[in-house]
């Protein structure tokens, strides 16, 4: 039965830091679609006539991905004595959106930073280059550095923010494997949107887990497979949920659904599933499952796989059917108890002379648990082909133990009564 080592491989798939590509890559193409702000009459922070042009040509050779190029009108504005403070930080902040574009994350970091530095960019603008920097902080695997600033961004809003700032934070504590101010993070975020996000609920449920609190998680994922019934490791955590709480028809529930979403490619994932069928009495399923992923080689053609074939067409009474497979498994082993098991689908068929080759291999490679049975189904085989003399060889050798010597010696008194009625009848004759 699968139990909760399962559910800490599942966790460990969720709510991982964002990558810097993701994270930059959003930055930059933000800063395409901004325009550089058009020049005021009234006195304000605003790019005189000459910043302006040069920034927006920078902004243009950016989206066109010559980030080499986008930067010569920038440090124009860096190198020029006319041009304003503040126009020098938008320039630097500009150039963090390009060092962005050019997966330089460091770069990126370092230019925002030295943006926020000069003390001549507006708080609005601020506070979006605090909040980026947080972001890129984590995905350069700096949580601490990633804390500190979305601590630092909190504390300067002026009302409480949306949803995303505390999934961020929440993130962050996950990371940190602060699990509590992780869940009261999550909480926060998830009371502030009426449709629930995918990546908050994994964030939650992270904490769950991770804490061993099964029961809170288990209606969690009951809605998550409702609302993503696409998603795998949501099946999968409530599948190991079910097995905790020894529910295992729902957890064959659960199983058939990711198998019929067709989620199930591993050769491990589909034998799972045939066992599960075995298990659940639906031996036909699981034949159909094993055989047609040997036949496409997506279930390992291994002795184990043949042998859980076999054993499931021989549970569906499919005798003809579990010859093939028990065959192969039996040709992969080093012990002779596929060619046994071979032989009763032999005898199931009455097919004695296949079934009598079966149980001699069987017994040349050994290691049977049963090798008496063996031996007295070797005899039985024997006399059905009238090979008296060797049927009794055989039963002598199944006589040795005793749960089988009974049946063994009435086989031999059956034969030595035919025999000695057919002298007697050719006596007469």
């Amino acid at each position: 039965m699968h139990r909760l080592p399962f559910l800490l491989i599942v966790f460990s798939l969720i709510a991982l830091p964002v990558s810097p590509l993701v994270i930059t890559g959003a930055l930059a193409e933000e800063a395409k679609k901004e325009k550089p702000q058009k020049p005021k009459t009234r006195r304000s922070q605003v790019l005189g006539k000459s910043a302006f042009r040069l920034i927006e040509k920078a902004q243009e050779l950016m989206g066109e991905e010559k980030f080499d190029e986008a930067m010569q009108p920038l440090q124009t504005i860096l190198d020029g004595d006319k041009f304003k403070p503040y126009e020098k930080a938008v320039a630097i902040q500009t150039m963090g959106y390009i060092y962005a574009g050019k997966e330089d994350y460091d770069a990126t970091i370092a230019s925002f930073e030295r943006a926020i530095a000069t003390g001549d960019l507006p708080p609005r603008v601020v506070s979006d280059l605090t909040y980026g920097l947080a972001q890129l902080h984590l995905a350069k695997d700096r949580p601490r550095k990633s804390l500190q600033l979305i601590e630092q961004w909190f504390a300067a809003q002026e009302k409480e923010p949306g949803g995303e700032p505390f999934a961020l934070k929440a993130q962050i504590y996950l990371i940190l494997e602060e699990l509590r101010p992780a869940e009261q993070a999550i909480r926060k975020a998830l009371s502030k949107t009426e449709e629930p996000k995918q990546q908050w609920t994994r964030i939650l449920l992270s904490v769950l887990l991770q804490e061993e609190r099964y029961g809170e998680a288990r209606p969690i994922l009951e809605d998550a497979v409702q609302i993503w019934p696409g998603v795998k490791v949501f099946w999968q955590q409530l599948t190991a949920i079910y097995y905790h709480f020894e529910e295992e028809k729902l957890a064959f529930v659960a199983h058939r659904a990711m198998h019929v979403q067709g989620m199930l490619t591993s050769s491990k994932e589909l034998s799972t599933m045939a066992q599960l069928y075995l298990y659940h009495d639906v031996p036909i399923k699981a034949a159909e499952i094993l055989q047609s992923g040997l036949d496409a080689k997506t279930i390992e053609a291994t002795e184990k796989h043949y042998e859980l074939l076999a054993r499931a067409y021989m549970q569906a009474r499919e005798w003809d059917k579990s010859i093939a497979p028990l065959t192969k498994a039996a040709e992969k082993s080093d012990e002779g108890k596929f060619y046994a098991q071979l032989a009763q689908s032999h005898i199931q068929n009455e097919n004695w002379k296949a079934a009598e080759s079966a149980l001699t291999k069987a017994l040349d490679k050994g290691g049977l648990d049963d090798e008496a049975d063996s031996w007295l189904l070797l005899g039985i085989a024997r006399t059905r082909l009238e090979k008296f003399d060797a049927a009794i060889k055989a039963f002598r050798k199944a006589g040795d133990d005793d749960d089988v010597a009974k049946d063994a010696f009435r086989w031999i008194r059956s034969i030595e009564r035919r025999l000695s009625e057919n002298r007697r009848a050719s006596a007469e004759r």
